[in-house]
């Protein structure tokens, strides 16, 4: 069995280097990931990616028509483990993004003075920094316009150099649930005044995720559409009646 290490700026240069050394296709080794590369906080405690590569051992059979239902369990089985392995890649490269973007944050947080503390939570399709304090109003803005700033800095230094980008969600004591509510009450109350004046409502300028809320909210209501329109950042929702 020949197992090497190799390492590079990513997972990927890594593996094209190790691959290199081997003569071998990504098809015939077995991939670990031993140091998942870290961009730092300014350039600083930057870390290269390094794995390891185990070349597979060929396997010679005999394929009789008995063995052809076993063989296809065995590729289902190998199958399940590539899945695996990918959703574990997937995690850790969630896991490295977090990390990236805790630090950095919790580092423009210390500079303005705003004593905070961040609970992380990964899920499948975003990452969620709860912020907990006292008078974090300041964070907020007017309608979550701060707080979404700051999410898009978070998002641009965590994200910057890596393969695998993931969404990088801040969320002030539950202000984005809050806001949520706020904005279905007010799709459903506006939708209602389109179906009695047949004439459109057009919303204020919202990012995407708010976008999406009106949007889901009205997707099923009788004689109402929503389209948005116009350009970042001025986009915005408008009602329509149909």
């Amino acid at each position: 069995m020949i197992t090497i290490e190799a390492t590079g700026k990513t997972i990927e240069e890594a593996l094209k280097s190790g691959l290199e050394q081997l003569q071998k296709e990504e098809k015939e080794v077995v991939m670990e990931v031993i140091t998942e590369p870290s961009s730092g906080i300014f350039g600083f405690g930057k870390k290269e990616a390094k794995i390891r590569l185990t070349v597979k051992e060929p396997v010679e059979a005999v394929v009789t028509p008995a063995a052809t239902e076993e063989m296809t369990e065995a590729e289902k089985a190998d199958d399940s483990v590539e899945t695996k392995a990918d959703k574990e890649e997937n995690r850790l490269s969630a896991e490295e993004v977090a990390a990236d973007g805790k630090a950095f944050l919790q580092e423009v947080l210390d500079k303005m003075g705003i004593p905070v503390m961040i609970e992380k939570m990964i899920k499948e399709e975003r990452i969620i920094f709860h912020l907990r304090g006292n008078d974090l109003g300041v964070l907020i803005g007017k309608h979550g316009q701060t707080l979404d700033a700051l999410q898009y800095l978070v998002n641009l230094k965590a994200n910057k150099g890596k393969e695998s980008r993931f969404f990088i969600m801040l969320d002030v004591e539950n202000y984005r649930a809050r806001r949520e509510e706020t904005l279905k009450a007010l799709a459903h109350r506006l939708a209602s005044r389109v179906k009695h004046s047949h004439n459109k409502v057009i919303l204020e300028p919202m990012n995407g995720y708010e976008r999406k809320i009106i949007h889901l909210a009205l997707q099923d209501m009788e004689h109402i559409r929503t389209e948005s329109e116009g350009q970042d950042p001025y986009r915005h929702v408008v009602i329509y009646y149909k």
